[in-house]
């Protein structure tokens, strides 16, 4: 019997949180180790499929934009023929957004450490309790992991958010996507450091948040 793919939605009602960031580099990490793998652009903005380059050195992952509520039609069709489906959705509550986050295994929850990033996670989180309830679910939670991005390595609002949510209850990976420089250069050709510097911090950060969402989905 065939396996079907492991699904992972990003997810977050507030803009700018470094979702489609994570979301290509995951991806390239994936597709790099001879995965298959599969991004599902249900962001109008289209920042992912806009930059990809299906004959570049990511010409084995597969970008197709989607940001209608049919994206769970679409993820469903996908299962069969891929290791990992990855959904970048847009920075705000709407079908498209629920109708992933029904499909997904993981939902991840991509937050800066500021007070406005993690009122959007929080929210997110809420939506998440609220599907969770619905008969779709079908008594099944929707798993998710929040994650901080865009941060200091060891600066006190990076730990203080943490401890914070952690105190709190929330789960949070232990990994961080920090701010490189590197990340927003590669992304001009829509690649990832895994590709343009692959000994390089970013793409062993990357590699870390991989290797923790293993013991996840």
């Amino acid at each position: 019997m065939k396996k079907l793919s492991k699904v992972l939605t990003l997810a977050t009602s507030k803009g700018g949180a470094g979702k489609s960031t994570l979301a290509r580099n995951l991806a390239a990490h994936w597709t790099n180790i001879g995965m298959r793998v599969a991004i599902i652009d249900a962001d109008p903005q289209g920042s992912i499929i806009s930059r990809h380059n299906p004959e570049g050195p990511l010409k084995d992952l597969v970008v197709v934009a989607e940001p209608e509520e049919s994206v769970f039609t679409l993820i469903e069709e996908y299962r069969p023929n891929f290791d990992y489906i990855i959904v970048d959705t847009g920075g705000f509550r709407n079908r498209t957004t629920i109708r992933a986050l029904i499909a997904t295994d993981l939902a991840l929850i991509p937050l800066k450490p500021s007070a406005d990033d993690v009122a959007g996670a929080l929210e997110t989180h809420n939506l998440i309790n609220e599907l969770n309830k619905t008969p779709e679910r079908g008594g099944v939670p929707i798993k998710y992991r929040m994650i901080l991005t865009m941060s200091q390595q060891g600066t006190i609002i990076s730990k203080h958010v943490r401890s914070e949510l952690e105190k709190l209850g929330y789960l949070l990976l232990k990994s961080e996507m920090y701010h490189r420089v590197a990340y927003p250069e590669a992304a001009i050709s829509g690649l990832s450091p895994c590709i343009t510097d692959p000994e390089g911090p970013a793409a062993r950060d990357v590699a870390n948040i991989v290797k923790e969402l293993g013991e996840s989905l």
